[in-house]
């Protein structure tokens, strides 16, 4: 019984399901996740009233996520678990939830081509739809995000991060448009960078080194051909250049200091929140206000992308990557593939980091003079295709410029290597690419053969010895071993860490073990997703923001504070710097002049709203309670913020508070305008009352919004052929609303029939038709 036939039950509540996942700094290992099938029940999401259903499409919710598809349910599943493994990086980006995600999802829409996710969105009222060259969309109006499968494995992965990150990014504060191009899209391709083991149900996000969609390679190129732009100059080009903006947010979040401004530029710019015209100008003032030197700034950018070098490089193949393991995506092809990957190069930033392959019983112990790979076989295609490993023994200065990003071409077929190719899964050949030698030729004994029909696994051990390449073949149950004798002038220049993928005609699967690759995914006591599995994270930007906001009063609070925090990439001196921080806190807490209690706690006061009724959403990342008062109309009431959060109900009617917070011997008393935090987007709302009709429109978050309004009359019975009562140009400001009391001289002799109230909009350059019917 498919999901499509089931008895479908109402919807569960995100209390009421489970995700369970261990996160080791950018790495997420699921353990158990709860999916249900719900069918066409829309499940209530951040897009409440703004999506629909579609032919052919359910629904399926996780705690976090629902999905609208039309895919087989086992991709629903995927894609559900590689979002909830996303979601803690998603919060560890931007430092924060959603403030209502304890009932409302976020809306995810993945069609199975483009033109089945087209009508969705037609259906949820756009009328166009994902832009002819996008791999998806997510839409300003409803905050939900549209994808379709790509050919790319690799990318249908990445698609439904990245769109599932702008969605996230909007269910924040209701948009995204606060933010330039290189945060919205920056983050976006930096955390969908990623690798994913499908055995392990292992994620790895913010990947800075890998090999498809290798964004660190595009990022060289674009440099180079923009002329090495400074980070103002990218900040302020309004042009999509996703190398430089995936350079940007690796560079910010690279260094422990930078890391913290970062994360206190993005708070001040999300609270700035401004409109699209003033995004660019606006970002560019408070980079600037942030970060104290501009200058020192600037040139560590240009540092951090000039000692930057990609270990990957695809010459040549349609290339995809599970875990460490690599295969080939298409088998028509009768040319040699190759996946360049240089372990030992000269990089001064991350190399390979994503986990390196788990021990395997066929794979030799790892050293710098050896090299292993483990082929996993399709069984069907056995007999059929080369797969193995190249050497690289020269690199033409064309070929390595092109991997720098200096040069547009270069011909690859210059280079020189030795490819040990595994054929037809019956021999042994090794080719001397780019030297005037025969080929060599070994037929793999038959119980290797048999070995390898029954268990489609090899493994190919590697160690040079002198002018000998040694080769061990394992199987589950057999060894057989190879000596190529190499000339001296090509076994001078073996180097075990610079190797090829090689392969074509099958789908097999290689997985190399390289001496260079070492990262390996470290187990804490409790799950942390900073890139230090720092646990005091968040007392970490508690000293952090105290220091820059009292900094007059607080001399050398910087050096301080930079000192301390280079001990977050040693784990061993996690636990000193806890104590050193929270000594630190405390020794300003007596310094400081009437210090604010929210700066000092990190007590952050969320106003917010759940449909039509506010509440207020505490988090306090202290380990000490903080007691607030909140009184309107004369009347106060008490509640006590422990550490965590705390959500506080409020009144209906609630509009502004006065508040007095009070945590640890401090006292602060402000506002909150909670009336303010009622608005959510654009929405059409029409009203007959007394013949008098109203219609009611509300504006966008950010940028321009017009259209028209109209409204017609259509009769159940007799036919008429000027329905038009009433229409009229409209256009509305952000945060605008605005109402309409047409004149409709023939209404009151209009009945059996229906008043239709259309708005069609260009709603900040999404073309929407929004509909109400009123029964006469």
């Amino acid at each position: 019984m498919t999901s499509a036939t089931k008895p479908v039950p109402s919807i569960k509540s995100p209390a009421q399901m489970q995700v369970d996942i261990d996160v080791s700094g950018r790495v997420s290992t699921l353990n158990h996740i709860d999916i249900q099938f719900v069918g066409k029940q829309i499940p209530r999401t951040f897009s409440d009233g703004k999506i629909t259903n579609s032919r052919g499409y359910n629904w399926w919710v996780s705690k976090h996520f629902a999905l609208k598809s039309d895919l087989p349910e086992d991709k629903v599943y995927l894609y559900l678990e590689l979002l909830e493994m996303s979601y803690p990086h998603y919060v560890e980006l931007f430092g924060m939830e959603p403030s209502n995600i304890e009932n409302q999802r976020i809306a995810v829409v993945y069609g199975s081509s483009r033109d089945r996710v087209r009508e969705a969105m037609l259906d949820d009222g756009f009328l166009r739809g994902v832009h002819t060259h996008a791999g998806g969309e997510t839409m300003f109006y409803n905050r939900a995000g549209y994808s379709f499968p790509s050919h790319r494995q690799h990318h249908q992965r990445y698609i439904v991060i990245h769109e599932t990150m702008h969605a996230f990014q909007m269910a924040l504060n209701g948009h995204s448009t606060w933010a330039p191009n290189w945060i919205t899209e920056g983050m976006a391709d930096a955390i969908a960078s990623h690798t994913y083991d499908p055995m392990l149900k292992q994620l790895n996000v913010m990947v800075f080194d890998r090999a498809p969609m290798n964004y660190l390679t595009l990022g060289l190129k674009q440099y180079h051909e923009d002329n090495q732009p400074s980070f103002e100059q990218i900040n302020d080009d309004p042009k999509l250049k996703r190398g430089l903006n995936f350079f940007i947010v690796h560079f910010l979040l690279s260094d422990p200091t930078r890391y913290h401004y970062f994360k206190r530029y993005l708070r001040t710019l999300m609270d700035a929140n401004p409109d699209s015209e003033q995004t660019l100008p606006t970002a560019n003032r408070l980079l600037k206000a942030t970060f104290p030197d501009w200058q020192a700034l600037e040139s560590q950018f240009a540092q951090f992308i000039q000692s930057s070098q990609p270990s990957f490089y695809i010459v040549k193949g349609p290339w995809e990557q599970n875990g460490a393991g690599y295969f080939l995506r298409s088998d028509k092809s009768d040319v040699l593939h190759r996946l360049d990957i240089l372990a030992n190069n000269s990089s001064e930033q991350v190399k390979l980091d994503f986990p390196a392959p788990l021990a395997h019983p066929l794979i030799a112990p790892v050293k710098p003079d050896t090299l292993s790979a483990l082929i996993d076989f399709e069984p069907e295609q056995i007999t059929r295709g080369q797969l193995g490993l190249g050497l690289l023994t020269e690199l033409s200065a064309a070929s390595q410029k092109k991997r720098l990003g200096l040069v547009k071409d270069a011909d690859f077929s210059q280079d020189k290597l030795l490819a040990l190719l595994v054929e037809n899964g019956n021999k042994l050949t090794l080719q001397f690419v780019g030297y005037d030698l025969p080929k060599q030729f070994v037929s793999l004994p038959l119980d290797i053969v048999e070995a390898i029909a029954s268990h489609h696994q090899l493994a190919l051990n590697l160690q040079q010895q002198g002018n000998t390449l040694n080769v061990s073949i394992n199987t589950a149950e057999h060894t057989h071993h190879v000596k190529f004798e190499l000339p001296e002038l090509i076994s001078q220049k073996l180097n075990l860490q610079q190797l090829s993928v090689l392969g074509n005609a099958m789908n097999h699967t290689l997985t190399p073990y390289i001496y260079g690759h070492t990262k390996q995914v470290q187990k804490r006591s409790s799950d942390s997703p900073n890139p230090w599995q720092y646990q005091d994270a968040a007392l970490a930007l508690r000293a952090f923001n105290t220091c820059e906001t009292y900094l007059s009063q607080l001399k050398g609070c910087r050096a301080k504070l930079s000192q301390a925090f280079n001990k977050l990439p040693d784990a061993s001196l996690h636990g000193a710097l806890s104590t050193q921080l929270e000594t630190l806190i405390g020794t300003w807490h007596t310094q400081l002049d009437a210090p604010d209690v929210t700066t000092l706690s990190g007590i952050d006061l969320y106003p917010r709203y759940d449909a039509q009724t506010p509440f207020l959403q505490v988090v306090n990342p202290s380990k000490h309670d903080a007691q607030l008062a909140l009184t309107q109309n004369g009347i106060t009431k008490s509640h006590t913020v422990s550490s965590g959060k705390t959500r506080i109900e409020l009144p209906v009617n609630a509009t502004q508070y006065t508040y007095q917070l009070n945590w640890q011997g401090l006292a602060q008393t402000g506002a909150i305008d909670v009336q303010s935090q009622r608005f959510d987007g654009v929405y059409l709302y029409a009203d007959l009352r007394q013949q008098q009709l109203e219609i009611a429109l509300s504006g966008p978050y950010s940028g321009a919004t017009t259209g028209k309004l109209n409204v017609k009359f259509l009769p159940y019975q007799s036919p008429i052929s000027q329905p038009l009562l009433w229409q009229e140009q409209v256009e509305i400001a952000p945060y605008e609303n605005r109402t309409w009391q047409p004149k409709l001289p023939r209404l009151p002799q209009l009945a059996n029939g229906i008043l239709e109230v259309t708005a069609t909009l260009d709603v900040d350059g999404e073309p929407i038709m929004l509909k109400q019917h009123i029964k006469l």
